[in-house]
């Protein structure tokens, strides 16, 4: 069991650092040594940092022992990671609809027109925050199965978007390939969380959150009944 998981994580790493070798290759050629990568870099600088400190186990290192400790683990990991999404969702969504403060504390330094030209792409790429998160979260429900090959092979999923996203954009301007190679970046994130269905639905994990998505609904619904009645009776 051991060796496989090692083998599985350490195979994983490999083509991850290979492929994100390949992408940096790309973005060179295409983007340049210019401020369209500088750009890039901005924009992608937040949603990166999240998917590092949730990639380096700090969400399963505080999530995982508390589900293991529940005693209706499908309501509990339900919860958890609804409040999470609608969080994320809500600060995505203050991000896309003015991207340009968040832009001024990334990108200090940037002229105006920069800045201008930067705030779209940041818009785009912060939606990775939420995607990354759901594949974290997915990820360490794997990890109580101890299946490991979804989290192992999930980054270089996202860097070959990227590298199709680049591939496909080598033909048009610096801006219009940014705008490629952000869609890639939420292409990536998409392809990382379906990567996780798999093993999700063969392990049972799947049906363990969606039954406990219906019961904490089930639960609310009853304390509302409840309520009414007594209301009633008074």
């Amino acid at each position: 069991m051991l060796k496989k998981i090692f083998l599985t994580n350490s195979l994983g790493i490999l083509c991850s650092r290979i492929f994100g070798f390949l992408r940096d290759l790309m973005m060179a050629n295409i983007l340049g040594a210019g401020v369209y990568s500088d750009i890039f870099f901005v924009a992608f600088k937040l949603p990166n940092l999240f998917r590092r400190i949730f990639a380096e186990g700090s969400f399963s290192q505080s999530f995982l022992p508390s589900f293991i400790r529940s005693s209706i683990k499908g309501s509990f990991a339900s919860l958890v990671g609804l409040i999470f999404c609608i969080v994320l969702f809500m600060w995505c969504l203050l991000v896309a609809l003015n991207p340009l403060w968040l832009t001024k504390l990334l990108a200090y330094g940037f002229d105006e027109e920069t800045l201008k030209l930067c705030a779209p792409i940041v818009a785009i790429n912060f939606w990775y925050l939420l995607l990354v998160f759901i594949t974290t979260f997915l990820g360490t429900l794997l990890q109580y199965k101890h299946s490991f090959f979804a989290s192992a092979y999930s980054t270089s999923l996202l860097n070959l978007c990227m590298i199709l996203a680049l591939f496909i954009s080598k033909e048009k301007t610096h801006l219009e390939a940014l705008y490629y190679l952000s869609y890639g970046v939420l292409l990536g994130g998409v392809a990382q969380i379906l990567l996780h269905f798999y093993p999700l639905i063969k392990l049972g994990l799947w049906n363990l959150l969606f039954k406990g998505l219906l019961g904490f609904k089930t639960k609310n619904a009853a304390k509302k009944n409840t309520a009414l009645k007594g209301l009633k009776r008074i």
